[in-house]
């Protein structure tokens, strides 16, 4: 049975005419009518009793009608899936996140993927990102980029850049300076355990295994935390962000994936995070202005 034979039929059984199914196929009535009497051939028995008003659908042709209509809207249903598939439009993502990187940057590289992609998101130390896109347990991972951990036999690209800024308790003396020197503050330094911003000679007072952690410690007045301009949405109340009167390194987050991983919604993602513009740019309060001690 051929799916434009069925097309056919079942628009004759629905316009009671071949006529008017023809004008509705936009074709002339000598190839629909061949189309129906090699139906009626194929399966050895009369579908359509033919008269001067028209048609009549026999029990037969009932119950073709009824099944093939099923089967019609199975098909198209089945294309367009299949074409959302192939366009990652559909589909499953699984992404590893470390514990650096700020929700704000995940909602903007996921957030293009629209509702029909099933996304798995499980935030995990920058070296278990790497594991987990090794081993295919994730199809792609987020991570600071300055993890120790060679990322050997992944794709890597940068697709934020954020500058530094200090989260001190509200009660801070230093918290109503326009810019914290962040020389006086390193022997109360909080830092993540996998992930040290702002890398110094001086070891961390305390270390956190995440940043609401390490904002906890903040609150407590255990130290300061140094984190990226993109993590300040979760500054709660009580604590404030401060930019640095030192330069400090921009800090990157990069996407891993593996170079053979051909997921059709990862390949998505990842035109929309390499497609990111980087905040080469630093956006006020954060851009420095030039003074003359920078001579």
């Amino acid at each position: 049975m051929d799916v434009r034979d069925l097309e056919c039929f079942l628009a004759v059984t629905e316009e009671g005419t071949i006529s008017r199914a023809a004008e509705r196929l936009h074709m002339t009535q000598p190839p629909l009518t061949v189309r129906l009497r090699t139906l009626e051939r194929e399966l050895g028995v009369e579908l359509l009793v033919r008269h001067g008003r028209g048609v009549t659908v026999t029990a037969a042709g009932r119950l073709l009608a009824e099944h093939a209509r099923r089967l019609l809207a199975d098909l198209s249903a089945t294309s367009e899936t299949v074409r959302a598939v192939g366009l990652g439009t559909h589909g499953k993502l699984a992404l590893a996140i470390g514990h650096s990187i700020a929700p704000r940057l995940v909602t903007r590289l996921v957030g293009a993927l629209g509702s029909d992609v099933d996304l798995a998101l499980v935030e995990v130390s920058d070296a278990e990102v790497l594991d987990r896109v090794h081993h295919r347990e994730a199809h792609a991972g987020l991570l600071h980029r300055s993890s120790p951990r060679r990322a050997s036999g992944l794709e890597v690209a940068v697709v934020s850049r954020a500058p530094l800024v200090v989260v001190l308790p509200a009660a801070h003396p230093f918290a109503g300076a326009e810019r914290v020197d962040l020389t006086t503050l390193l022997d109360d330094r909080i830092a993540l355990s996998d992930t040290d911003f702002a890398p110094s000679p001086v070891p961390p007072r305390h270390r956190a295994d995440s940043v609401p952690h390490a904002l906890a410690l903040v609150e407590s007045g255990a130290g300061v935390a140094l984190l990226t301009t993109d993590h300040i949405p979760q500054v709660w109340p009580g604590l404030v962000a401060r930019p640095l009167r030192q330069h400090t390194a921009i800090t990157e987050s990069a996407v891993c994936w593996r170079p053979d991983e051909h997921s059709p919604v990862m390949r998505r993602f990842l035109r929309t995070a390499l497609s990111t513009p980087e905040p080469d740019a630093l956006g006020h309060p954060f851009a420095r202005t030039p003074t003359p001690d920078d001579s």
